[in-house]
């Protein structure tokens, strides 16, 4: 959904400045729900294609910024292949990790769970939580001591490369029992780490991502696109 609206606005079907039709309408043409083209509305004004005036609507950004999306639309990955990919990649590098990571690792992935913890009953600092949650990831790879692994990894984690990230870790972060479970379930991994059990810790990382997709595909508008991943 959000590449054809990326695509609808690089053929010039929508106009720097223009004002886009409601959600309903969209989903309405393209024969999705109202929750689909919501999630592409909100995936495009992440990266910055659209702007959006509460009260007035959604309008296209001026036509450097479409430009530059234009050239990033192979980036908005489904959501459901982000976590599917996960789901098979994130345990194995979690299990080497076990076995190669150094103390100093393991110390700062304990830091970012820490901090988390300090924000679980904050929701206004929901956006910090949902970073460390992702920086939590992306510094646990390299200790699996494979640069490829590892780079696959950080790639899927990162939220410039696939700006749905921003939207699904939103959802799958609603409250104070979703934040606590994040970090009740990173410090269980931080503590297999350091104990060096590569198998405990793989099962870990597996539920911990299988967390992540029943939060947010099952709980949320989004579930469709999670259709024959289970963890």
């Amino acid at each position: 959904m959000a590449q054809n609206l990326l695509a609808a606005i690089n053929d010039g079907d929508y106009l720097p400045g223009a004002r886009l039709p409601a959600y309903a309408d969209v989903a309405a043409e393209a024969g999705v729900s109202r929750a689909t083209a919501r999630e592409a509305f909100l995936a495009l004004e992440l990266v910055g294609a659209l702007e959006v005036r509460h009260g007035d609507g959604t309008f296209v950004r001026g036509s450097d910024s479409t430009t530059m999306i234009g050239r990033a639309a192979s980036l908005f990955a489904p959501p459901r292949d982000l976590v599917e990919a996960r789901l098979h990649i994130e345990p194995t590098v979690a299990a080497l990790a076990a076995e190669r990571s150094d103390e100093d690792r393991i110390a700062a992935l304990q830091r970012y769970t820490d901090e988390q913890g300090e924000l679980v009953d904050q929701p206004d600092q929901l956006t910090r939580f949902v970073a460390l949650g992702l920086e939590f990831h992306a510094d646990l790879a390299p200790g699996c001591g494979n640069v490829l692994l590892a780079d696959i990894v950080c790639q899927l984690v990162n939220v410039e490369r696939h700006p749905l990230w921003a939207l699904v870790n939103q959802y799958a972060a609603p409250d104070l029992a979703s934040r606590q479970r994040q970090v009740d379930e990173h410090g269980a991994i931080v503590r297999a780490l350091g104990q060096r059990r590569p198998q405990e810790v793989s099962a870990l990382m597996q539920r911990h991502i299988g967390s992540l997709a029943r939060a947010v595909f099952e709980g949320s508008g989004l579930h469709h696109t999670m259709e024959g991943v289970r963890p």
